[in-house]
């Protein structure tokens, strides 16, 4: 069984390796060639530590590879610690035959699979862009907004602390040369941007209904960062899956919350639903991530890993 490194992961694969396996488990979502557990996700809220527990398991069947993801997040979220694994295992034999750090494939992913369904309803002459959040994943989300959107001109960053929105503003502008304007507030980050993508940390409604453009998408990385207005008041509402964003959505929009999800990411990228219809849409996407693109992801660093081991 081989184990492979986070910082293996990071030299074994590039954002073109993350772009195809998320949207190559999109399509095999749609095709219904996943199989999943029931539930979908086993957690542990908060054990004496203050510390949660996550497991989440697939079989992807074409390939064939079954997954274990396992994650602990530590009660002091600014500790440093915390586990992201897969197990990998081998359908046709039962057997382990790798375990894969997913610490930087699964930042990869999480972004990678928001972006590639904003891209695909956003205006194609897009060039506004907005981010709520200076960390980690937002500095991780821009090449693939950059990527997917080629018509992107210009960035405004908000975030809550002038420093870390000012060293964002100042990154994006001398590694992308993109126009970056960091802004005092999430509203003037919001207002006539073209796409506006949330992650952050913050656990709490972040973008108001009013600011929001015709024609723009909102895409959230937590169900809790945008308003109940804006989520009522959009004209398209998807996310990447309606078993596991139920829950959420009844606790933050309330019981009838699931019924108005229009489609999923992999219906709209697989032709099922047309996306957008006109112009003028506004449209808000959702993801909580999908552990099939977990274990898409871990089984091609394991391919590749097993080839420089061959050579």
């Amino acid at each position: 069984m081989l184990s492979i490194t986070n910082e293996q992961c990071a030299q074994l694969l590039d954002l073109d390796d993350v772009l195809e396996r998320v949207s190559q488990a999109l399509e095999w979502e749609r095709l219904d060639r996943i199989t999943w557990p029931t539930p979908r996700s086993l957690n542990i809220l908060g054990d004496e530590a203050g510390n949660d527990y996550h497991v989440k398991a697939c079989v992807l069947e074409d390939i064939p590879i079954a997954g274990v993801r396992i994650v602990c997040h530590p009660g002091d979220d600014d500790s440093g610690g915390g586990t992201r694994l897969i197990l990998l295992i081998d359908p046709t034999t039962t057997q382990p035959i790798a375990l894969v750090d997913e610490s930087w494939n699964y930042a990869q992913r999480t972004v990678a699979s928001i972006v590639v369904a904003a891209a695909r309803v956003s205006a194609p002459d897009a060039s506004e862009l907005a981010i709520v959040g200076a960390g980690h994943l937002a500095r991780t989300a821009l090449p693939y907004c950059l990527k997917l959107l080629p018509n992107l001109k210009r960035l405004r960053v908000a975030s809550r602390r002038p420093e870390s929105r000012e060293r964002f503003a100042a990154w994006a502008a001398e590694t992308y040369g993109i126009a970056t304007h960091a802004t005092d507030s999430v509203e003037e980050a919001v207002r006539e941007a073209d796409l506006v993508l949330t992650c952050t940390s913050a656990q709490r409604p972040l973008v108001e209904d009013s600011w929001v453009s015709a024609g723009a998408v909102v895409a959230a990385l937590d169900t809790v960062e945008l308003t109940p207005e804006l989520v009522n008041g959009a004209d398209l509402f998807l996310v990447d899956s309606r078993e596991q964003l139920a829950g959420e959505l009844v606790q933050c929009f309330g019981e009838g919350a699931p019924d108005m999800i229009d489609a999923t990411f992999a219906e709209v990228l697989g032709g099922v639903h047309p996306g957008r219809t006109t112009p003028s849409q506004r449209i808000v996407l959702v993801s909580q991530g999908l552990a099939s693109q977990d274990v898409a992801l871990a089984h091609l660093a394991y391919e590749r890993a097993s080839a420089e081991a061959l050579v």
